[in-house]
């Protein structure tokens, strides 16, 4: 595809800001910070005493590539 030129003065790149330094923690067998790579975490939506919707949410996300699941 072409650039199309709307003659608008060219924005200067901004320099993406620097990470900063910190400890790497784990989320049990899950490391998080510190360097490791990112991981998918989500929530569940169920109410908690409902543990058999629960347990099926936890399922269907660990099936989709979650790594963390959080239940509060």
């Amino acid at each position: 595809m072409t650039a199309v030129s709307l003659g608008l003065p060219e924005v200067p790149a901004r320099p993406a800001a620097g990470r900063r330094v910190s400890r790497q923690i784990q989320v049990g067998p899950v490391p998080v910070g510190g360097g490791a790579p990112v991981s998918v975490q989500s929530m569940t939506t169920t109410r908690t005493s409902d543990i058999g919707a629960t347990l099926q949410q936890i399922a269907e996300l660990t099936a989709s590539g979650c790594q963390i699941v959080r239940v509060a």
